[in-house]
C-alpha cells in the first residue's frame, strides 16, 4: 500500500519553500515573480511547516532531516550535533528561519534543494534555446517557432 504525502503535489503548480532572511531564497524567489507559472512561496520567516512535512521533504530528498539545515549559518559545530535526531532538527528548524538557507523546491514528484537561485529555472521550459532563427521566406520576420519538445538545456545535478 502506498502511503498517502502529507504535502500536495501538483504538476501544474510549483511550491518553493524559502527563507526571505537568506540571500539564496530571496534570489530564488526574484526568478520566479517573472515566470508566468503559477506558484506557491511559503516563507518560513512567516509561516511554520510541521514537522511531519519536514520529515516527508527529506525523504524525497534522500537525505535526513539534519542534512537541510545550513550548520555553518547558525554556527553548530559537527561535534555537538551527532546525537541530534530527527525531532531535534525540526525544533532547530522551527525556531530559526533561516535554518534553511538552500530554498526547497516541489513540482509534482520533483524536489529540489536549491543551491544556486538559477536552479529554479529547471523547473520550467526553456524555450530559447530551441528557437530557429531563420528569416521566414513570406515576411522576411524572424522564425520563432519551436523547433524541441520537452527539452532541459540546464544540467539537472
Amino acid at each position: 500500500m502506498k502511503r498517502m504525502g502529507l504535502i500536495a503535489r501538483n504538476d501544474k503548480q510549483l511550491t518553493l519553500i524559502y527563507s526571505s532572511n537568506t540571500r539564496v531564497g530571496k534570489h530564488t524567489l526574484s526568478y520566479l515573480t517573472g515566470i508566468q507559472d503559477e506558484y506557491l512561496a511559503i516563507d518560513l520567516v512567516h509561516t511554520q511547516i510541521p514537522g511531519s512535512q519536514w520529515v516527508e521533504i527529506a525523504e524525497s530528498l534522500n537525505v535526513k532531516v539534519g542534512d537541510l539545515v545550513d550548520k555553518r549559518k547558525l554556527g553548530l559545530n559537527e561535534k555537538n550535533i551527532h546525537d541530534y535526531n530527527s525531532e531535534d532538527w525540526i525544533k532547530i528548524i522551527q525556531n530559526n528561519d533561516d535554518a534553511i538557507s538552500q530554498p526547497i523546491a516541489i513540482n509534482g514528484k520533483q524536489t529540489k534543494q536549491i543551491t544556486n537561485p538559477t536552479e529554479i529555472l529547471e523547473f520550467f521550459e526553456v524555450d530559447s534555446a530551441g528557437l530557429n532563427q531563420s528569416r521566414s521566406a513570406k515576411d522576411g520576420g524572424i522564425d520563432i517557432n519551436r523547433t524541441t519538445d520537452d527539452e532541459r538545456f540546464i544540467d539537472p545535478k
